[in-house]
């Protein structure tokens, strides 16, 4: 059922940015003008700079509840990424710590197909809860990205990229719970999609893990937040590693 602006504003619920330049720039990050490091990608490999970059997604209302979920995370996670719709090549949401010359003094980048962004406010009732979770997942690989002892140990711990993928399904669940932890309930939409996306491609470098243990790693950060309210994005973070590092097999 096709959401009409209004309630696909409602549904997002606290936000989505969309300053589609730019997240308030701040000063101190630098391109480090090495091959860029794309998760969520293609393990194909493509050119991030080829990509057909949107101003808007055509929906004004839209446009201002990406913005404020974008604007939302970025306080709640500390970081200040660019942010950008594309409307060509795969379709996929990706993060990388590469920084756009339209962006400078940004915290890397995150990147949205817009046909995807379309399909996942559409496929579900509360559609909107899909848009934000996958945008948190990219917020917590900006995250991994900034710090790379983190990112070196999860990087190194599996011959893949599932565990970086794992930690952020748990920071994307432990966000999440700033939403839903007064009505659990309705983390399922994510949880649902979340699964699906899971895979069994054990010896692909991009293998996120399976559909049970994507799932799983989510619950587990939503339940984290509930159960501990008052800790802070770095608990999280360090939550999450220890979590996905204890609990999933490394194959």
């Amino acid at each position: 059922m096709r959401q009409s602006p209004a309630q696909i504003t409602r549904h997002l619920g606290v936000a989505l940015c969309l300053a589609l330049l730019s997240l308030a720039p701040r000063a101190g990050s630098a391109d480090t003008g090495q091959s860029p490091i794309v998760l969520c990608g293609s393990d194909a490999g493509f050119d991030l700079h080829s990509l057909t970059l949107e101003q808007s997604t055509g929906t004004p209302a839209l446009d201002r509840a990406l913005i404020q979920e974008l604007h939302a995370q970025s306080a709640f996670f500390g970081v200040r990424p660019a942010f950008y719709l594309y409307s060509d090549g795969i379709q996929n949401a990706m993060a990388t710590p590469e920084i756009f010359p339209q962006t400078p003094g940004t915290d890397g980048t995150v990147l949205y197909q817009m046909d995807l962004l379309s399909e996942h406010l559409t496929s579900a009732h509360w559609g909107g809860s899909i848009v934000a979770g996958v945008i948190a997942h990219e917020f917590a690989h900006i995250m991994q990205f900034s710090d790379p002892a983190r990112y070196s140990r999860l990087l190194d711990h599996h011959g893949t990229v599932k565990f970086l993928e794992l930690h952020a399904d748990f920071m994307a669940g432990y966000y999440m719970g700033t939403k839903f932890a007064d009505r659990p309930q309705d983390l399922e939409t994510l949880a649902r999609k979340i699964f699906e996306l899971g895979d069994n491609n054990f010896t692909s470098i991009g293998h996120h893990g399976t559909p049970e243990e994507r799932h799983v790693a989510l619950r587990a950060g939503f339940r984290y937040y509930l159960q501990h309210p008052q800790n802070d994005v770095t608990a999280a973070l360090a939550e999450g590693e220890a979590f996905v590092t204890s609990v999933f097999a490394a194959y």
